[in-house]
């Protein structure tokens, strides 16, 4: 009863291919069609724009890079002349060491 009931439904299930492959093969176009899924050609051209920009905008920070440090420089040259000048500063007069305070022992 087995064998029978297996034949039975390869001989249905190779009948339905067909019209199920065609169906499906439909609703996969339909859903192409309708959401528009990207080509190959789009992917090229999305990535020969992502190149493109690539370039541009590794040479915009390596600008920004340039930029950022002769802002420091020059921030620390404002500072600098902003400041007063610094003076030398005064040394106090040394004073001299006291005498000894040791009285001498006479003989």
């Amino acid at each position: 009863m087995s064998s029978l009931r297996d034949f039975l439904r390869s001989a249905t299930s190779d009948t339905m291919l067909p019209v199920v492959r065609q169906t499906l093969e439909d609703v996969v176009m339909e859903v192409l069609s309708e959401r528009q899924v990207p080509t190959r050609t789009d992917f090229h051209e999305l990535r020969d724009l992502v190149n493109s920009m690539r370039s541009s905008v590794s040479s915009t920070a390596n600008a920004m890079k340039t930029i950022d440090t002769k802002l420091v420089e020059l921030e620390a040259r404002i500072q600098a002349l902003e400041s007063p000048p610094k003076k030398a500063a005064k040394k106090a007069p040394r004073k001299k060491p006291a005498a000894s305070t040791k009285k001498k022992s006479g003989k």
